[in-house]
């Protein structure tokens, strides 16, 4: 868990905008959409343009919405003055806004301001202090007899009824699942992804039932909960809820890594072109925080299984507990998980702040998979049991290898900038 004391206070990551959000189409040509399923990352070590994609990818989202549409946000930490002022011009040609902010959030001023701004069915509601919104604040605890750990809505999701982004073509049910809050640590040091996925009703409603739940919470006019098990498979995309009181999602997903039908190992048999240059399968990780000892201890299975298992992270644990580390630094009978610290942010550099594990092999009896897990999830008990969080699945070979080049570029910055 994460204490109230020292609690990581995050901010937004601009994201880079890929081509996933194209210009608009010549004079003369056929229209197409501007708005289109896929990743955007920002680069904190490159320039102010490169640092800000991603807050340009939702102003640009925000601009675009339709007149009688709705924009929702759900978000722990919001202070960007520039993106308030787009979400008050939609609200002024006829756009719904409402937000879920965490109690964090109250810090800058942009929420306040959002939220003074707004009439109508547009609102802004905050969580209480030192809770989350949904997830049932867990008290005093065997744990935390003092009652001092801080839960929060820790989500970073946006969501657009329809929208044409920079373009001439509306697109209905555009759901971004982002790892940034909206402020200045997000898009100058951390890392950070925002996954876009455009008219996919079935997870857009999903997303929309959490969202409406989050705001009842809020509002008082609904219990918090201990357990949220509200999973939403939607195609090639599934979206997973937090709280959860009796099972780890994560641990769940890496213990489906399974062997293949016909095959007589577990982490080998993929087709030349997936996974290892053997066919053995590769788990990427780069990951805020893990401490988690049953999700360690996963990964070190599935390596001395056989699969490559790659890491990079800017904590491990809670000092003095070291049980993360104990299971991701022992030798497996393929040698050791590689791991690379990016951990620079407090020392004028960057820090990884991605919750993204992606899975190249064996998958559910099947081989030659590509999938991403991303979302604002980090590998932590609170994560897990006591915040508002949310976890998007999205398989596609196209946006895994997106997410791919961000994997190595943050692997390249761990071992460039050094500690």
């Amino acid at each position: 868990m994460t204490l109230i004391k020292s609690k990581f206070r995050t901010a937004v990551a601009s994201l880079a905008l890929a081509p996933l959000l194209m210009a608009s189409p010549a004079a003369g040509a056929e229209s197409v959409p501007a708005v289109t399923t896929g990743p955007v990352f920002n680069d904190p070590s490159g320039d102010t343009a490169a640092e800000g994609r991603i807050l340009g990818h939702l102003g640009r989202l925000v601009n675009g919405a339709e007149p009688g549409s709705s924009i929702r946000i759900s978000l722990y930490l919001y202070g960007s003055e520039w993106l308030t002022d787009q979400l008050l011009a939609a609200h002024q040609r006829g756009v719904t806004v409402q937000m879920v902010l965490d109690h964090d959030s109250t810090g800058w001023g942009a929420g306040k301001r959002l939220q003074a701004g707004l009439t109508g069915e547009s609102w802004v509601r905050f969580c209480k202090e030192q809770e989350a919104c949904l997830a049932k604040d867990p008290g005093t605890t065997a744990a935390d007899p003092n009652g001092w750990y801080d839960n929060v809505n820790h989500n970073k999701t946006f969501l657009f009824s329809r929208t044409k982004g920079n373009g001439v073509v509306p697109v209905d049910n555009v759901v971004v699942q982002s790892s940034g809050n909206l402020v200045e640590w997000d898009r100058v040091s951390g890392w950070n992804d925002a996954m876009t996925v455009a008219g996919n009703k079935e997870l857009f409603d999903a997303y929309t039932g959490y969202f409406n739940d989050q705001a009842a919470a809020a509002a008082g006019q609904t219990p918090q909960v201990a357990d949220y098990a509200h999973d939403t498979q939607a195609g090639p995309a599934k979206v997973y809820f937090f709280p959860r009181s009796t099972t780890d999602v994560v641990v769940n997903v890496l213990r489906t890594v399974a062997q293949p039908v016909g095959t007589a190992a577990p982490c080998h048999g993929n087709d030349a072109g997936f996974g290892t240059s053997d066919g053995r399968t590769k788990i990427r990780i780069a990951q805020g925080h893990i401490t988690r000892p049953e999700v360690a201890e996963e990964l070190w299975k599935l390596a001395d299984a056989g699969c490559h298992v790659d890491i990079v992270y800017r904590k491990l644990d809670n000092p003095p507990n070291t049980a993360v580390a104990g299971w991701l630094t022992k030798p497996t009978a393929k040698g050791r998980i590689a791991l690379r610290q990016l951990y620079n942010d407090e020392r004028g550099g960057t820090g990884t702040h991605t919750k993204y594990l992606l899975i190249e092999g064996t998958y559910l009896g099947g081989k030659n998979k590509k999938i991403v897990f991303t979302g604002s999830h980090t590998y932590t008990v609170t994560a897990l049991k006591y915040n508002d969080e949310t976890m998007l699945k999205y398989e596609d070979a196209a946006v895994f290898d997106a997410y791919v080049q961000n994997f190595e570029a943050q692997r390249a910055a761990a071992e460039n900038e050094g500690l």
